[in-house]
């Protein structure tokens, strides 16, 4: 029996009751009959979907619509049945929806952000230097921070060596380009 099954479904969903709250405080069901306009509206709706030649449900019907299709139909039907979407469940004490503190809003958030930022780059910018002096390097001191750091010949990350841009000298490293870059193993700059 379907009936039977659904009780048992119920049952075995129900969760567990709540120590001195009856039925977790939903009220008990109306005994009061039901408003006959709401009760013939919902009689049709059933009948048209249950109908067994020509079935239609109203989600369907509106669906096809092609004006139901409008972007801007939402905030019209929310308009016309007159729905307060900001509404809530809680008492106003816990939490008022139309309690909007002025910092809450995009554009006061975006200021506060900003204010602080710009707080931020002068308070770093007042205790940064003023100046930063520049000196030029000579080419001697070029060339020897290239020997410090290379022993003088070219390693894996310049492989062309100094006295190759721009000269004839294309055969200076031995036959290989860049002056030894991809000979045999020899002595690397650590020594091994």
């Amino acid at each position: 029996d379907p009936t039977d099954e659904l009780t048992r479904i119920r049952q075995l969903l129900r969760p567990p009751p709540i120590p001195g709250v009856q039925d977790w405080g939903i009220p008990p069901e109306p005994t009061e009959p039901c408003d006959e306009a709401i009760k013939a509206k919902i009689t049709n709706f059933l009948k048209l979907k249950r109908d067994p030649q020509n079935p239609r449900h109203f989600n369907d019907s509106l669906m096809s619509n092609r004006a139901f299709r409008n972007p801007h139909l939402y905030t019209k039907l929310v308009e016309f049945v007159d729905v307060d979407e900001r509404t809530t469940n809680f008492p106003k004490h816990i939490w008022d929806p139309l309690n909007v503190k002025e910092e809450w809003y995009a554009d006061r958030i975006a200021e506060a952000q900003k204010a602080r930022s710009e707080a931020t780059s002068a308070s770093q910018h007042s205790s940064q230097r003023s100046r930063i002096e520049f000196a030029s390097a000579s080419a001697s001191a070029a060339s020897l921070r290239q020997h410090r750091f290379d022993g003088g010949k070219p390693g894996r990350h310049q492989p062309y060596s100094l006295s190759n841009r721009g000269g004839d000298n294309k055969d200076s490293g031995d036959g290989v380009l860049g002056g030894g870059y991809g000979k045999g193993r020899g002595r690397s700059r650590w020594g091994w």
